[in-house]
């Protein structure tokens, strides 16, 4: 027995829902005309989409009959319609603002002003906050250099120190040694001069 497929309802949600509100800034750098201008379309002219799966009542889907001819007809009358009126309701409103009333002009003017005014804030602000990060970064690199050069010459101290220190300790370890070859040369021609006198070579004295 085979069972048809799951029918799915006939409006079918969105996947991301468009947002409630809007800020200032994102309704001025917008695209223009703004989605909320009105169209002189009837609203009729746009019936609901349908499920090609599921026919609106009366008529039923039924194992026989799997075309969906029709469905796919209408949906594809109601996007061609949809289209229509967005190109009348988007192109028309361009005209407003050359051979529309005054009011329509000085809005059109108005809505320019306010997005140039908001460029040059936000130009403001940008430059503001590199400014402010380039300041930022000279300071960092400031004090860095500074704990270079104190690191610098704390090394050179320690350095000096080790170096004076190695110094100091080979003069010392020369003048020990040379003090102690002293000491011990005189230490040897005095057991020399006294072997001499008690034990001389020549006994006889012919050697002169």
């Amino acid at each position: 027995m085979t069972t048809l497929p799951k029918i799915t309802p006939s409006s079918t949600p969105r996947s991301i829902s468009a947002p409630q509100s809007m800020s200032a800034v994102a309704m001025l750098y917008g695209a223009y005309p703004p989605t909320e201008l009105t169209s002189t379309w009837d609203p009729v002219k746009f019936p609901s989409r349908i499920n090609p799966l599921s026919p609106p009542p009366p008529r039923r889907r039924i194992n026989s009959s799997w075309e969906t001819v029709s469905q796919h007809h209408h949906n594809d009358k109601r996007r061609l319609a949809m289209q229509q009126r967005e190109h009348e309701r988007y192109h028309s409103a361009w005209a407003k603002p050359f051979y529309g009333p005054p009011a329509d002009k000085e809005a059109y003017r108005r809505h320019f002003r306010q997005v140039l005014k908001q460029q040059m804030s936000d130009l403001d602000s940008r430059k503001a906050q590199e400014l402010q990060s380039k300041v930022a970064e000279s300071e960092a690199a400031v004090a860095y250099d500074q704990q270079c050069r104190s690191k610098d010459m704390n090394d050179s101290i320690k350095k000096f120190r080790y170096l004076k220190t190695f110094r100091d300790d080979n003069k010392y370890f020369m003048e020990e040694t040379w003090r102690n070859n002293r000491h011990s040369k005189v230490m040897t021609d005095k057991y020399d001069r006294e072997l001499m006198r008690y034990n001389p070579i020549n006994w006889s004295g012919t050697l002169k």
